[in-house]
């Protein structure tokens, strides 16, 4: 499966990378610490909106996260396109494909069906091209009528919850962390006014180049760490208020 580099610019990725965006949401840096974004190699597909919005909060992250080993320059993340589970797996499946046991819902309260599921090899490299850090991660994919939102389960995180995220909710001696923002989709060649400036300082919109047209997408994160394992709901242009991801979250936790 070919591998692609980029440098603020966002190639193809594939449904499979749905987890990563989750992941790190919860490393977004500060608006100065975004100078340090550097490059990610990913493998290809999906749809538009998505993999930009995927490859901006995945570049970033990075510059944000500092290992003993050193400062994460790059981040490999190898998958398939093809779904690793059609059908939830149980518990002992997923301990042995990825030797960690998240808690597995098959079925959401409010609705949300499981339709698929994928996994992930995630490693962070150094500037100088040493591994400092790897994780595999288990991404669901849940369906409600239109609408679709994933749940990532990592074992361990590459990252540290962001200043932007803010504890919206404690169950069980657990944080539940929130971050919503929009995120504005512009062709690459636009330029922004002196309008939309305003808005990237006031924090009003997030801008993603490389679009064929204008486009505004609502971008929503949950995240929470039990057990080791880092739980994140991403949901993107779906119609789920943040309550409802809370008692998602929370529904996960109870889960036996």
């Amino acid at each position: 499966m070919d591998n692609y580099n980029w440098n603020n610019t966002f190639p193809d990725t594939p449904k499979s990378f749905k987890n990563k965006v989750s992941a790190t949401l919860n490393s977004l840096p500060d608006q100065k610490e975004t100078d340090e974004m550097e490059n990610i190699k990913i493998n290809k597909k999906g749809s538009f909106k998505k993999r930009v919005i995927i490859a901006l909060v995945a570049t970033m992250a990075i510059g944000t996260t500092v290992f003993a080993a050193g400062k994460i320059f790059s981040i490999t993340s190898h998958g398939s396109n093809i779904p690793t589970y059609t059908n939830i797996p149980t518990v002992e499946q997923v301990k042995k494909d990825l030797g960690f046991n998240p808690k597995l819902v098959k079925e959401f309260n409010n609705g949300y069906t499981f339709a698929n599921g994928y996994t992930t090899n995630d490693e962070g490299f150094d500037v100088k091209g040493n591994s400092v850090a790897k994780t595999k991660t288990l991404d669901f994919t849940y369906k409600k009528g239109n609408y679709e939102l994933s749940l990532s389960m990592e074992n361990g995180r590459l990252g540290e919850n962001s200043k932007k995220a803010t504890v919206v909710n404690t169950y069980n001696g657990i944080d539940l962390y929130y971050h919503s923002y929009a995120n504005k989709l512009v062709p690459g060649d636009y330029k922004l006014t002196e309008q939309d400036k305003k808005d990237q300082s006031s924090g009003k919109y997030v801008f993603s180049f490389g679009s064929d047209k204008e486009e505004i997408s609502k971008v929503q994160y949950l995240n929470w760490m039990q057990d080791g394992i880092n739980y994140s709901f991403l949901a993107i242009d779906c119609d789920i208020s943040q309550d409802e991801l809370v008692k998602m979250a929370k529904q996960v936790i109870d889960t036996k």
